[in-house]
């Protein structure tokens, strides 16, 4: 299925007219009776301020008027709902197909991207095509069924007013130009506005952390001088707005002026001058909104442009992707073969399935960079695996919502996972299994701790349908005890066996459960592949270890 992100402006617009041909259909419906109802009123005042003006006041039904209004009311609202729900399921899909790119690429994609730019296109920029998708395409849906209707109806009557519209027709077209010149600075402002929130992101972060206080001055500081620049830019994308924003109603009373002018010249009476009025309102609105529709196409087409280019930045390998895959990993039933560039050597892994290996190496040897290097490789190509980071994220929902994502979950599902609680000694957060899948973690998981974070995670991954996980450090918030309760019970149960571990670790104890040992040296790359036993008798790995036990002098 064609992604919307991949098309261009242009033909996305038409291709979501079709997606929802019967909205529009409808909706186009809705505002052509619309219209001619509303049409209806400014020949009825002109007669009804005739009867006035002749004293014969009970000769007029108000009924008529009323009925007029209930129809404009129904038909206009149906109308707008029509048009709006589209644009409605519009944004859910653009948002989504944004978040599963991001999902399924890997992070140095968009590595140049702050938390604060992300979530700008994601919610500021995604909202604004929203609304030139709704509110846009029914005020340029209004103006053409207006313009179809009311054009023929004033010809019929009183067709030497025309000049009188004059004016308002001038001032939107001013209007109009003023918005597509401020389209520029109208996205630098949004750019701008993404650092701000990434400011206020940061200042949420660092708050958590009593050793960033000393950094609350440089902070301020610049918080300042990015909001500064932000508050300029949208006064300048204002400024044009707040001149010419009077225009409209300016154009509207000259138009009226000149109106009457005309009328008085051909003889006309105050009936004429009513008739006029109503329907130089009726087409003040379409006429008007148009002119929004300039500022709503304006932000609509900027904020396109700010989504296509996260798009671009998503859908395009970039070059340390280039440069880091070598060539298509191979799985086979008993080994993952993977190539790729590793301290500046074309580094060679032949890693075992359905057993566990553990990387392990000195501090600042690259386990962890090594890991999210072979997770990229395997999803790049296709290849489908569940990692747990170092320092997970928890998602501000249930435990069960956190293990599951949102998915249909089976009553084996859901026994599986209340066994995993138990085995990862999470029985002890309420009273029963059910009610901890049905507690709440806060945001990042706030309201637990971080082992107990930790081991959802551990748990979510073992839950994901993926037979090949890699664990960066999983075990370091728990102690050796159920560590080796954990890995011996995972290795005994049916389901989880046969699945391919990879994972990093610091401890001996973590080593000598797995059956593979790969271990690094910074710019060296793997110096060590072997199975456990033969791994552990290796001078470098047994030293490497034995640090671990040489005990400290009491003072």
């Amino acid at each position: 299925m064609t992604l919307r992100l991949s098309r261009r402006f242009g033909p996305w617009v038409g291709n979501h007219a079709l997606e929802f041909k019967w909205y529009y259909l409808g909706a186009f419906s809705c505002l052509y009776i619309l219209q001619n109802l509303q049409a209806e009123l400014p020949d009825r005042i002109r007669k009804l301020t005739l009867i006035m003006t002749d004293g014969n006041l009970a000769q007029g039904s108000v009924w008529v008027f009323v009925g007029l209004a209930a129809g404009i009311l129904i038909f206009r609202t149906f109308s707008r709902l029509l048009f709006f729900y589209p644009a409605r399921v519009q944004q859910k899909t653009l948002r989504m197909e944004l978040l599963d790119l991001l999902e399924k690429v890997p992070p140095d994609r968009y590595h140049d991207k702050s938390q604060g730019q992300l979530f700008q296109v994601l919610f500021d920029d995604i909202n604004n095509l929203r609304g030139f998708i709704g509110f846009g395409l029914l005020q340029i849906g209004n103006l053409l069924i207006a313009a179809w209707v009311l054009i023929p109806k004033l010809n019929q009557t009183d067709g030497y007013l025309w000049p009188a519209f004059i004016p308002l027709f001038s001032s939107v077209l001013l209007f109009s130009i003023t918005t597509i010149i401020n389209q520029k600075i109208f996205k630098k402002m949004m750019d701008k506005k993404g650092e701000v929130q990434q400011y206020i992101i940061e200042a949420y972060e660092a708050k958590q952390t009593i050793k960033n206080f000393h950094r609350e001055e440089n902070f301020i500081q610049g918080f300042v001088k990015v909001s500064g620049e932000e508050l300029a830019l949208f006064y300048k994308s204002a400024v044009g707005f707040a001149f010419t924003g009077p225009y409209v109603k300016l154009g509207l009373g000259a138009s009226l002026l000149w109106g009457g002018i005309l009328i008085k010249a051909k003889g006309g009476g105050p009936s004429d001058l009513v008739f006029f009025s109503g329907f130089l309102y009726l087409f003040l609105e379409p006429v008007m909104f148009l002119s929004w529709v300039a500022v709503v196409v304006s932000q609509g087409f900027a904020a396109w442009k700010r989504v296509k280019e996260l798009y671009f930045l998503l859908d395009k390998p970039s070059e340390s992707e280039k440069e880091m895959i070598l060539s298509r990993p191979i799985i086979s039933d008993s080994e993952i073969q993977i190539e790729l560039k590793f301290w500046d050597k074309v580094l060679h892994a032949r890693i075992p399935t359905h057993t566990w290996s553990v990387l392990v190496g000195e501090t600042g040897s690259g386990k962890s960079f090594l890991l999210n290097r072979i997770a990229t490789t395997l999803i790049l190509k296709g290849h489908k695996i569940s990692m747990v980071q170092q320092e997970p994220y928890l998602f501000n929902d249930t435990i069960g919502g956190n293990i599951f994502l949102g998915r249909e979950v089976t009553i084996l599902e859901e026994q599986a996972a209340k066994e995993l609680l138990v085995l990862f000694q999470l029985d002890n957060l309420a009273d029963n299994l059910d009610e901890i899948l049905k507690l709440e973690v806060g945001e990042n998981g706030k309201r637990l701790s971080g082992g107990q974070l930790k081991r959802v995670a551990l748990i979510r991954s073992l839950m994901s349908g993926s037979d090949l996980l890699i664990w960066d450090d999983p075990f370091s918030s728990v102690d050796i005890i159920l560590e080796r309760r954990i890995v011996r019970l995972i290795k005994q149960n049916p389901k989880w066996k046969h699945f391919t571990f990879i994972i990093s670790s610091h401890r001996l104890t973590t080593v000598r459960l797995a059956e593979q040992v790969i271990y690094i040296e910074r710019e060296i790359g793997i110096r060590t592949q072997a199975p456990t036993f033969e791994a552990l008798k290796e001078k470098h790995v047994s030293e490497f270890f034995k640090e671990q036990f040489v005990e400290t002098p009491l003072a």
